[in-house]
């Protein structure tokens, strides 16, 4: 009997050495679970964060890009409003050695640009006057 009784107490005490070995390892998984969670959301958020510093560099660098151009355009407008000016004044167009290529470039799509405009002017003027022309012939 005191040995049915000893392996019983041994047997059970296995049985609760066992239960509080998988509880502990129950809880350190859960723990290990949690930490790999918590790790994994700060690990995305660094990634926004990365991804959301990108975008505004982005959004700069084109900024910067675009002021650089309008502040080019501005120039060119300027250089071909002096040399309207200078022709207007003396009646003749002023040397034109010491700018660069780019700025000639620019220069000529400016005057491009104000021909095809004064082109067009012109056209529809032309088609206003063929109007009234027209119906001055109706009365």
């Amino acid at each position: 009997m005191f040995a049915k009784r000893r392996v019983k107490v041994v047997f059970l005490s296995q049985k609760l050495v066992r239960q509080a070995t998988f509880k502990k390892k129950k809880n350190t998984v859960k723990k290990l679970k949690e930490w790999k969670v918590v790790e994994w959301a700060q690990e995305e958020q660094r990634r926004m964060e990365r991804e959301e510093e990108r975008r505004i560099e982005n959004m700069i660098k084109e900024a910067k890009e675009e002021l650089r151009k309008l502040k080019e355009e501005n120039r060119m407008k300027e250089l071909f409003l002096d040399m309207l000016q200078m022709h207007d004044e003396t009646g003749e167009f002023p040397n034109l050695k010491d700018l660069s290529k780019k700025e000639l470039k620019g220069l000529l799509a400016l005057i491009d640009v104000s021909m095809k405009t004064i082109r067009q002017q012109m056209e529809e003027l032309k088609i206003d006057e063929d109007t009234v022309a027209k119906g001055d012939e109706d009365y």
